[in-house]
């Protein structure tokens, strides 16, 4: 091989090997990873695996160009840190549930899951064709946070509480030390139990010492993982405090509008499929948990008894009144599912029946063809 040769072939090498080197750093500069902290921990069935879901779904569909680096609960962010995280740029995005930041913008429990609430269904509705998906982002951006919010999964219903003793009347709340929180806990202090601020980590010790005699947890599903049938034998059903529970995803404004329409598209379409995938999913998975707690565990799943949901729900009236009086926009927003609930009832009942005529009623009609 003449010199002249070895130095083409050294420098055909030198190409190839720039030309990989190349590639591979566009591939990486191509591709978006977000640090996304979540509420709650994916061993949590229902709650957790809609995250790791999305993050799996849309690496699929971007060919590894968009991930989600999801970051379980404490691993860097604990959950009541995550709106302002992701508000200032400290994170990405985060997946959550509105709910957690009651106490900073009042309105977001209503896009959570709330007392006597929209279901599921109810909650994809008022987004797909109501003004649910505005109101969401008008809330966030009122109150200065810096995120776009997506709507992108159910975690399903909650039951109404384990009870360590049956309920037999609405009497039977009055006094009863309840471990509860946000504005169930402001119903349920109402008709006269006394909300309780347990860690779901000293829960059973709780029972136990008879420090508490009721709480309200979680979903079926996740009730029975943490194992609540051992230690409780009445379950109420159902959990009017939450009907449903919606997840959001989280973005910074600055990281959104960096991503570009396409990738924004991707997120937006993904997570509105996931609406649809967990609204299906979450039911199915309430209804397995509550056969098993029947029919393995030696649960009681009951209803409540008559009186106890209509003081509930009068109960709930008038703190969302108040509610309503403290935050204008809280009231906005509740007015705003009433009226499209109370629209979306009627379309699914039709027209009202046109009155008959008193000589059509007294069998004056044409004969029939």
């Amino acid at each position: 091989m003449t010199k002249l040769a070895a130095i083409s072939i050294h420098a055909g090498i030198q190409a190839a090997l720039l030309a990989v080197f190349l590639h591979a750093s566009v591939a990486a500069a191509d591709t978006v990873t977000l640090v996304t902290p979540m509420v709650y921990g994916t061993h949590l069935p229902g709650l957790g695996a809609p995250a790791r879901q999305l993050a799996k779904a849309l690496e699929e569909r971007s060919k590894g160009t968009l991930r989600l680096d999801l970051k379980e609960p404490g691993d860097g962010t604990v959950p009541h840190e995550i709106l302002d995280k992701v508000s200032d740029g400290k994170v990405d995005a985060g997946f959550a549930t509105a709910g957690f930041w009651a106490a900073k913008v009042p309105a977001a429990s209503l896009f959570g899951g709330y007392p006597f609430g929209p279901d599921a269904q109810g909650y994809l509705a008022w987004f797909n064709r109501g003004n649910g998906r505005a109101l969401y982002q008008e809330m966030y951006d009122q109150a200065k946070v810096k995120v776009h919010v997506i709507p992108c999964g159910f975690g399903g219903a909650e039951a109404g509480g384990w009870f360590a003793k049956e309920i037999t009347s609405k009497e039977d709340i009055q006094g009863l030390r309840m471990r509860i929180f946000g504005l169930g806990a402001r119903v349920v202090s109402r008709l006269g139990a006394v909300p309780v601020l347990v860690p779901g980590s000293g829960l059973f010790q709780a029972f136990d010492d008879g420090k508490i005699d009721a709480a309200e947890v979680y979903t079926p599903a996740v009730d029975r993982t943490l194992g609540l049938q051992d230690v409780v034998k009445h379950l109420y059903m159902p959990g009017w405090h939450q009907p449903a529970t919606v997840f959001e995803l989280l973005i910074n404004q600055e990281r959104w509008a960096t991503l570009g329409p396409e990738r924004q598209a991707l997120l937006e379409t993904t997570c509105g499929e996931r609406l649809q995938t967990t609204l299906s999913q979450s039911a199915s998975l309430q209804a397995s948990a509550l056969a098993a707690l029947t029919n393995q565990d030696g649960v009681r799943v009951l209803l409540w008894p008559d009186g106890v949901l209509e003081a509930s729900r009068e109960a709930w009236g008038e703190i969302a009144r108040e509610e309503g009086v403290r935050d204008y926009f809280f009231k906005e927003v509740l007015e705003d599912i009433e009226r499209f609930e109370t629209g979306a009832e009627q379309t699914r009942l039709g027209p009202a029946p046109q009155a008959v005529e008193p000589a059509a009623a007294a069998g004056n009609q044409p004969a029939a063809r």
